[in-house]
């Protein structure tokens, strides 16, 4: 199954959520070398149970990854951007209650989605280097 863009669904939404953020953090931590597991998949549990608290901090967390990928980051800050706007209404966003499976499915639907193209560069260093 592919990435379902039009997909509204409370937990789809946070899966994707957490794949973008997982991403952004696994790209800064190659970019500097660092080998240890994300933010988003060390709160992964903590994220199903209590999602929109456990968001806060994980959404906080990549601060400072953004910071230094500079615009680098900005294809996993458009994914954010995009799937927090479509919770609707906003009480799904803010809602505490547990995700189900389905949040599993936007987050590896959204991970796959956000693997490098065959048309892209395989390094890293690209053109994006001068916008940090």
């Amino acid at each position: 199954m592919a990435l379902d863009e039009s997909r509204k669904t409370r937990d789809y939404l946070y899966g994707r959520l957490l794949a973008a953020a997982d991403c952004l953090e696994r790209f800064a931590l190659f970019t500097s070398e660092k080998k240890r597991d994300t933010n988003s998949a060390r709160l992964m549990q903590r994220f199903a149970d209590r999602p929109c608290s456990t968001w806060k901090t994980i959404e906080l967390s990549l601060i400072p990854y953004k910071a230094r990928l500079g615009g680098r980051a900005k294809k996993y800050q458009d994914v954010i951007d995009k799937a927090m706007c479509l919770f609707d209404p906003a009480e799904d966003f803010t809602s505490d209650k547990p995700l189900s499976g389905e949040f599993l499915l936007g987050y590896h639907c959204q991970r796959e989605a956000l693997k490098s193209k065959k048309d892209e560069p395989q390094s890293f260093e690209d053109d994006n280097l001068a916008e940090e």
